[in-house]
């Protein structure tokens, strides 16, 4: 939010209806109590005198110390002509007595300003923290469940690779034997096609179930981007898509793996792709910094025209498994979201932007 718009909100603050009903109107009506009392009625003097303690009370409740100050401000102002310059029915109270009440307005409002602030800061820190201890709890309970998965997976994965080895080594051996014109030829390519396709899926799965440690390395994210528009550029081109990158003068520096950083922005941009069905469409990414209180980090975000993701599914949408393709296996972002954990971030997705957003938080160097 910038200056104008917090000043705007201020104002609206100061001049809204709680305001108004309950600190404006009674500041009004005291003073015009206090301006048609006749002096001689001194203890009504001191009553009045004592209620313009309510309304600054309740705006420092309110509003925090600049509110405050800013009611003890227009209390002595209505105040002071008739206390000190006995403007028609004056306070007929010693002026030591009413330059004591101005005081006393000043630091019963400064101190309950104060006080507000800092319960205000207090609940922040605490709502920061209940937020951060959140996020902490779905992701160890998230890598429990991974880390479970993770070991049926990567057995299922280990025994298909033994067959599957047996299989590729008989199929070397086997493929010089068919001549190409034969016509089992085209089957036997299939054959060989699947093997492959098989192999690469133990791949993925192995992938997922045990990821390979990120090299912690300082490295410029920016660099990561170049590399990931390189990898997608031929597709998006085919496609039609534009591919826009967005990168600030300054290096965004952070610890980790260029090559695995850029293989999550790649399973990103490859779904984005895909689910922009064929058509011409963008994609934009960017990098830049992220501030969350004393906590600075690195944000790699991809940003996308294509379809908004329901909402049913954002929650799942780093699940293992699940994917919104019938011929998805699901791992893609699952894959992305361990190796960004290992790099100590976070990675999320919103139906923002330019249609979906993705954001990869990163600790900085």
């Amino acid at each position: 939010m910038d200056s104008s718009a917090k000043r705007s909100g201020a104002a609206r603050s100061l001049l809204g209806a709680r305001m108004v009903l309950w600190v404006w109107t009674p500041i009004a009506a005291i003073s015009a109590a206090h301006f048609l009392t006749d002096p001689c009625h001194v203890w009504v003097h001191d009553v009045l005198r004592r209620l313009y303690y309510l309304p600054i009370l309740f705006g420092a409740f309110a509003l925090g110390l600049r509110g405050a100050l800013l009611f003890v401000t227009a209390v002595v102002a209505l105040y002071y002509p008739h206390a000190f310059l006995h403007a028609h029915h004056f306070d007929p109270a010693s002026s030591t007595e009413k330059g004591l009440e101005i005081v006393l307005y000043a630091v019963v409002g400064g101190v309950a300003g104060w006080l507000t602030d800092q319960e205000r800061r207090r609940r922040a820190q605490l709502e920061r923290a209940l937020d951060e201890q959140r996020v902490l709890q779905q992701q160890l309970v998230r890598a429990g469940r991974l880390s479970a998965l993770g070991e049926v997976v990567a057995g299922i994965a280990h025994e298909i690779k033994n067959p599957l080895h047996a299989l590729a080594g008989t199929a070397e051996v086997i493929d010089p034997l068919i001549p190409p014109e034969r016509e089992e030829r085209r089957l036997w390519e299939l054959h060989v096609a699947e093997i492959q396709r098989l192999q690469r899926t133990a791949e993925r799965f192995l992938s997922f179930a045990r990821p390979q440690a990120a090299e912690q390395v300082p490295l410029d994210l920016r660099d990561v981007v170049t590399r990931l528009v390189e990898l997608v550029g031929a597709q998006a081109r085919r496609q039609g898509v534009e591919v826009e990158a967005v990168l600030p003068p300054q290096a965004v520096t952070v610890r980790g793996d260029r090559d695995q950083l850029a293989q999550v922005g790649l399973n990103i941009a490859v779904n984005a792709l895909e689910a922009l069905g064929g058509r011409p469409g963008s994609l934009r990414i960017s990098v830049g910094r992220d501030e969350q209180g004393d906590r600075r980090a690195a944000v790699l975000s991809l940003e996308n025209d294509g379809p908004p993701i329901p909402e049913a599914d954002l929650e799942r949408l780093f699940d293992p498994f699940h994917s919104g393709r019938e011929d998805g296996t699901g791992l893609g972002l699952s894959i992305s979201a361990r190796i960004v954990e290992l790099h100590g971030g976070t990675i999320e997705a919103a139906n923002a932007g330019l249609g979906v957003t993705f954001r990869v938080v990163l600790p900085v160097a």
